[in-house]
């Protein structure tokens, strides 16, 4: 019970970490040359989706990765 706890505590900061990396990757997304002019707040509402959505695929994979490498150990 208690490894499903850190595993828990472990994903959400996984999760938070590749969120933040992500976000700081999409200030070098240029929207404001797509979306038009005036729409702000939407602009920064998808800057901040689409960083959950990457930071969320990122997470998933770094998580997935590991668990993955750590079922190796039963193979030997």
């Amino acid at each position: 019970m208690f490894q499903l706890g850190v595993h828990a505590i472990i994903s959400i900061i996984i999760y938070l970490i590749a969120i933040g990396l992500a976000f700081q990757a999409m200030k070098a997304v240029q929207l404001d040359k797509i979306v038009r002019k005036g729409r702000v707040f939407e602009t920064q509402l998808l800057y901040l989706f689409g960083a959950i959505a990457l930071g969320f695929l990122i997470g998933n994979f770094v998580i997935t990765f590991i668990d993955t490498s750590i079922q190796l150990s039963n193979l030997f």
